[in-house]
């Protein structure tokens, strides 16, 4: 099992339901703006953060999880320029000790490892930028050495099929 991570939903609540109840997982991050009241369902179920658009001063802006051999740093991203560059949110990443960063706030799917730390931004549910169906991820640690991790990344469009031409595996930092 894995992590089903999301972002900019804004609003939606049966698609989230729907891609949620799909997955078999041990986690599910939402990015931020949600945009909807945290503690109904499925949102109640998540590990949250807050977006630009979110008004729930009880959620953080950053979470921090550790998950079998991985530390995660989850956060918007608005506050790091994410729309400009991931440089600030990579400083953020080390000072850390993340080994991957999920984030959203620009709608659009990204993943890949800048200096054996993963970056993973699912994409929105509500509004895609940058690609033609709203998406979602979901994130598995497929091994481990000493020095290493090995994980999935495997990117689904919202009626929860594959989208091939995104994700894949990559090795990280332990």
């Amino acid at each position: 099992m894995g992590i089903l991570v999301m972002s900019d939903s804004h609003g939606l609540v049966r698609e989230v339901k729907q891609a949620v109840d799909r997955h078999q997982v041990d986690r599910i991050l939402h990015c931020g703006d949600f945009c909807v009241d945290h503690s109904r369902e499925p949102f109640s179920r998540m590990t949250l953060v807050r977006g630009n658009c979110d008004t729930a001063r009880d959620v953080p802006v950053e979470q921090q999880t550790k998950w079998r051999d991985l530390h995660i740093l989850q956060t918007h991203g608005h506050l790091f320029g994410v729309k400009s560059s991931l440089l600030r949110l990579h400083y953020r990443a080390e000072e850390t000790g993340a080994n991957v960063v999920v984030f959203g706030h620009s709608h659009v799917p990204v993943c890949g490892v800048q200096r054996d730390i993963l970056f993973l931004n699912p994409g929105s549910l509500q509004l895609p930028r940058g690609f033609d169906v709203p998406t979602y991820a979901i994130l598995e640690e497929t091994g481990a050495t000493a020095k290493t991790v090995t994980v999935s990344v495997a990117f689904y469009d919202h009626h929860g099929n594959a989208v091939p031409s995104l994700g894949g595996t990559y090795t990280l930092r332990r």
